[in-house]
């Protein structure tokens, strides 16, 4: 059993973080037992507090945080720049 409503939230997370935008009818689409629109604009809007979503119009895109964990992941670059994960 999952919960709808995280399946939601993990569904425009991932497609934030892809640089998709997307609508509410979006995220309902493909789910068998979708939360109401409501629910999905509650957790949309919390996306939104949260620095993960901007809304235009009809319309959510990526905001700040996916943003920069796509900069993250980038291996073009050539800033010289490193971080040393061995302690």
């Amino acid at each position: 059993m999952t919960h709808r409503s995280a399946k939601i939230a993990a569904k425009a997370v991932e497609m934030s973080l892809r640089g998709e935008e997307f609508t509410v009818s979006d995220l309902a689409r493909d789910e068998s037992d979708p939360p109401s629109r409501q629910t999905i604009y509650r957790i949309l809007d919390q996306l939104r507090e949260d620095d993960w979503l901007v809304c235009e119009g009809d319309t959510w895109k990526p905001f700040v945080k996916p943003r920069m964990l796509a900069d993250v992941d980038d291996d073009n670059d050539d800033t010289g720049r490193s971080i040393d994960l061995d302690w």
